[in-house]
């Protein structure tokens, strides 16, 4: 049994967590997929014996990756592939193609397909029945909403990047973390890939409405701080704690009322807090950039076939190259992007269509096209950035405007 925490002792412990790395260049990936029978169908093959099919698919990828990548089934029967850190943009794309390459045969010889989506229009099944999940779905129901539908059919491509160091440059972790929070709705629009239709109008990326709008106190934007430290700390402590784990025969147990990890450090809770307490309410934590000892951005759709490079891409280079780093920074301070709740939602709705976000974006584009060559990417992602600019970007489009609302498209 672990000794337990006071509110101080659990402040300092997130505070440590969530920038614990002073360094800048590492880059690594999570990529997100929905899986379809091929062929489709609503029979037992493609409906009751998926659950299974995908369990399988996830055991034999984890053996087989060269790449060393790990793969995780997500709470709906979604397969992740996330890789190693890498100390380059380019060894993390080639890691990821490689590892994506061979998940891909070993779904195509059990008759999967990966869907780069990042909504499912199926009706949500909760497929695997990890405690935790269950805890979250239970939570959701108390929350109201569609909480089960943004744990069983989103996918999403997170990026993650050194949080920095105590320097004020691009290195910097307070720059940094500005930088990332006020791009997220660029990019959210950029990426935008899950065309929904909410109230009788279509939304760009339904995935991002959905999350913005189901527990927003957990789900939604912080802003940029001077100290992100402390301003993540504080979200930590403010935020519902989603469940408590018996320290007796380990089941979760959602808590009554609004138990916020505060209220619980102060009394307010069923037992004293652990440490493990507190790291695991950190991973309940899901704003779309979370401090997680690195920089975790959750705010782009899952792409369709290998057009993952993309985001990845665009992220690296403007966080990871210098001169880029320093344009888009110059952009930034000059430009009027609404990086506050409104604006998040905003972005999420309309895409590119937003003249103002639409300008950015063809900026942020031109500036990540002229860094790639310097980060030495392969040269099948930096032709795919190019064919992605011409086609969505530098139109003022997003993938979501080429498709109609509650399709996906296939890996």
């Amino acid at each position: 049994m672990g000794s337990t925490l006071n509110e101080s002792e659990a402040r300092d412990l997130i505070f440590s967590h969530a920038f614990s790395r002073d360094c800048a260049g590492r880059v690594g990936v999570e990529l997100e997929w929905l899986v379809d029978v091929d062929g489709g169908g609503t029979g037992e093959r493609s409906r009751a014996g998926l659950t299974e099919s995908v369990s399988l698919l996830a055991r034999r990828a984890g053996a087989r990756l060269a790449g060393d990548s790990l793969v995780s089934l997500e709470p709906g029967g979604q397969l992740e592939l996330s890789t190693r850190p890498a100390g380059s943009l380019s060894a993390c794309v080639d890691r990821a193609a490689s590892d994506l390459a061979t998940l891909r045969a070993l779904a195509t010889a059990q008759g999967l397909v990966l869907r780069g989506a990042g909504l499912d229009d199926r009706p949500p099944r909760l497929r695997i029945a990890h405690p935790r999940y269950l805890a979250l779905d239970q939570y959701y129901r108390q929350v109201g909403g569609q909480g089960r539908a943004l744990l069983c059919s989103t996918a999403s491509v997170q990026i993650n990047v050194d949080a920095g160091d105590h320097s004020s440059g691009w290195r910097g972790r307070n720059r940094r973390w500005a930088l990332v929070n006020v791009l997220g709705p660029v990019f959210m629009a950029m990426f935008a890939n899950s065309p929904t239709n909410v109230r009788g109008r279509q939304v760009r990326s339904g995935r991002q409405v959905l999350r913005l709008a189901t527990d927003p106190a957990r789900s939604g934007p912080l802003p940029p701080s001077d100290d992100p430290r402390s301003l993540w700390a504080e979200h930590a402590l403010g935020t519902r704690v989603v469940a408590v784990r018996s320290l007796e025969d380990g089941a979760w147990e959602v808590p009554c009322g609004r138990l916020t990890l505060r209220r619980w450090l102060r009394g307010g809770g069923p037992r004293p807090v652990q440490a493990s307490d507190v790291r695991a309410h950190l991973k309940s934590l899901v704003t779309p950039v979370r401090a997680c000892g690195h920089l975790e951005l959750r705010m782009i759709d899952a792409q369709g076939g290998d057009d993952w490079v993309v985001p990845l891409a665009v992220v690296a280079v403007l966080l990871d190259d210098a001169q880029s780093s320093d344009a888009v920074w110059r952009l930034l301070g000059a430009s009027a992007v609404a990086s506050g709740r409104t604006g998040w939602r905003r972005a999420a709705e309309t895409g590119l269509s937003d003249p103002a976000l639409a300008m950015v974006a063809r900026t942020v584009m031109h500036i990540a096209l002229e860094g790639l060559p310097r980060l030495g990417v392969p040269s099948w992602a930096l032709d795919a950035v190019e064919r992605y600019a011409d086609a969505y970007t530098l139109r003022g489009l997003s993938p979501a405007d080429r498709r109609p609302a509650g399709s996906a498209a296939v890996a």
